[in-house]
């Protein structure tokens, strides 16, 4: 599973490096998740937040065989297929409990 530097999040076999950490991946997936946005203005019904949240929260794009530059690399993991399938059988409901991350600061003197 490879991570972009433009967010993009890739898994796929890893067939092929060289030093300047380009990767080739075969049979590449981008997994594209899309949270469903809660509305609190009042004019909703109870049917129609249930349709969105029916829509798939995640979105496998095929890619087949993938070439991904060196310099866009930010993180490369292995990943146990395990883990994804259980996202999924619990339809990524742990992802709406999570806290916002707190902004990086860097102070200069």
């Amino acid at each position: 599973c490879v991570m972009t530097s433009d967010g993009r999040l890739i898994q796929g076999t890893l067939i092929g490096y060289d030093q300047l950490q380009n990767l080739i991946l075969k049979d590449a997936m981008e997994r594209v998740y899309q949270l469903p946005i809660s509305s609190n203005d009042g004019h909703n019904n109870g049917e129609d937040d249930e349709e969105e949240q029916e829509e798939g929260v995640l979105e496998l794009v095929p890619l087949g065989l993938y070439i991904i530059r060196g310099d866009n690399v930010v993180m490369i993991s292995d990943v146990k297929n395990e883990i994804w399938d259980e996202q999924q059988k619990n339809q990524f409901k742990e992802f709406g409990k999570a806290q916002p991350l707190k902004p990086v600061v860097q102070f200069i003197n």
